[in-house]
């Protein structure tokens, strides 16, 4: 097995649910001249120039985008994307909401992570199914953004009235790559795990960089 399976895994099984919402009061300041002002999203704010007052408001786009060496995907305004180095050429992105539902990438600098799916998902399950769940495994394909085929391994517990759903897909080219693993797991329809899931698979786009 390769030396980046199990350890950093199950870090990452730990690390994914540090994400979710960001609530930044005043994290922006305004630099006009000599002057600096600490500002808010969507609050307005009145400054002097040239003698006359000026009012405004800073406003976030509804959709952002996060760029990596390898990848990209848009997600909701509200969310922070988490980025985390776990080992040397491995980092990982996540977002997850506050009832840990969401996803995370890991990019690989100098290791084609394509053979770590199944690892992945027994790492996300294994304690579900020692407890009594379910599981139902299937696999099924999508369509990146930049074109390309990804087949998606997914994992589905089943306990009493309650399941939880894994999904793991990865790609690579020689030394490098990327796994995307999203998580479901509440009892009940969680809208916006589901929003930010559906909205980074639609948008992924691959940009590998050129091979020396």
């Amino acid at each position: 097995m390769h030396k980046y399976s199990k350890n950093f895994l199950l870090t990452a099984i730990f690390i994914m649910f540090y994400g979710g919402y960001a609530f930044a009061q005043e994290d922006y300041i305004l630099k006009i001249k000599d002057s600096s002002y600490h500002i808010a999203l969507d609050k307005p704010y009145t400054i002097q120039l040239n003698g006359k007052p000026v009012t405004f408001s800073l406003a976030m786009k509804d959709t952002l985008v996060f760029t990596s060496k390898i990848f990209s995907f848009s997600y909701p305004k509200g969310f922070k994307v988490s980025t985390t180095r776990l080992d040397a050429g491995i980092t990982q992105v996540s977002i997850i909401t506050a009832d840990g539902n969401g996803f995370f990438i890991q990019e690989y600098d100098n290791f084609n992570p394509t053979s770590i799916n199944d690892l992945l998902i027994r790492e996300f399950t294994k304690e579900s199914i020692n407890y009594g769940y379910k599981e139902q495994r299937s696999t099924y394909s999508r369509t990146l953004a930049s074109g390309e085929n990804l087949t998606v391994d997914k994992s589905l517990l089943t306990y009493q009235d309650e399941q939880n759903q894994y999904e793991v897909a990865s790609i690579g080219q020689k030394d490098k790559g990327i796994v995307v693993a999203t998580i479901q797991v509440s009892n009940d329809q969680s809208p916006q795990g589901q929003k930010i899931i559906d909205m980074m698979w639609k948008t992924l786009k691959l940009n590998w960089p050129d091979t020396e």
